[in-house]
């Protein structure tokens, strides 16, 4: 199934509200297959109030020095689901493949479907080909700023449209100011009041929290309709997964699990997995990694559970 491209709106999770995000133009690229890159800088519309409050505390000191984090990705903390259970691996890419910069997207074929657009908050710009490097397993985002550009990456992963299912992804990241990413589900049919899924969104400044929301279904998706703090540091190595199904949402990281079962939260129409990550208004010298262990996704097929 083609990828339908959206450039998602978002902001960063530091913050305790979320400027309401434009709807997509339905004339725009964004209805193509094949994007084109354009100049056009998002409008941003007036900051609305989180419904809900996050339940956790987080970090109150300051985030660890990059140079001293976990150099590499510890074992998985998160279970597979067992075999016959309800959900059916459609994803597990493991970046086994080496890329050096300027070849991932030949490498893993859809997986930068974004390049050439400026990324939500517009001060940077998607480009896979000066981003993203791949070796000993890791996929590593090098944020930085050249002529005067932030760059930044989107990683799409492939097959990209399903309703409902489990998203798992290990991560870490440099404290780098002045970007965030966030990784969403975004309606396939660019329809933002279908919903949108946030999980994990996080400021890469010193001290930010990791993050995640549903935004209200209906007709003020500017509204975020349930929101989660979770306790830890964006600069140690996460495991953070999504479980949607039609009666209940779930975030987890590192086996802490929250979930709702508010009909206005859990979206009902294919979606596609968006790992933005972005510039809001970064220092030309500001530069640092966000480093990505795998991503994997299962389909939800409680049918093939029932026998």
């Amino acid at each position: 199934m083609p990828l339908l491209v959206a450039v998602v709106p978002l902001t960063t999770a530091a913050q305790s509200t979320r400027a309401a995000l434009p709807e997509p133009s339905p004339g725009s690229a964004a209805a193509t297959s094949t994007p084109t890159p354009t100049a056009s800088t998002p409008t941003t519309t007036p900051t609305t109030t989180p419904t809900t409050t996050p339940t956790e505390a987080g970090p109150t000191s300051s985030d660890p020095d990059p140079t001293t984090a976990d150099p590499g990705p510890t074992p998985d903390p998160a279970p597979a689901p067992a075999a016959g259970s309800e959900w059916t691996p459609l994803i597990d890419q493991g970046f086994d493949t080496p890329a050096a910069l300027g070849e991932f997207a030949d490498l893993y074929p859809g997986w930068a479907d974004y390049d050439g657009y400026h990324d939500t908050t517009g001060p940077g710009r998607y480009d896979s080909s000066r981003v993203v490097t791949v070796s000993d397993g890791v996929l590593t985002e090098d944020l930085h700023s050249e002529d005067g550009e932030a760059l930044v990456v989107s990683i799409t992963p492939v097959p990209h449209v399903q309703t409902y299912g489990r998203y798992e992804v290990r991560f870490r990241a440099d404290v780098v100011p002045g970007y965030h990413f966030s990784w969403l589900l975004w309606p396939a049919d660019n329809d933002w009041t279908d919903g949108e899924i946030d999980f994990p969104e996080t400021g890469l400044d010193a001290g930010d929290w990791i993050m995640g929301f549903s935004h209200q279904i209906g007709p003020t998706p500017s509204v975020n309709q349930w929101a989660q703090r979770f306790e830890g540091s964006p600069q140690d190595w996460h495991t953070a997964v999504i479980e949607w199904r039609p009666d209940s949402l779930t975030f987890t990281l590192d086996g802490r699990s929250r979930t709702t079962t508010d009909p206005l939260a859990i979206p009902s129409v294919p979606m596609y997995w968006s790992m933005q990550s972005e510039a809001e208004d970064p220092d030309a010298s500001t530069s640092g990694g966000v480093q990505i262990d795998y991503v994997k996704a299962w389909a939800h097929t409680p049918e093939a559970a029932a026998g």
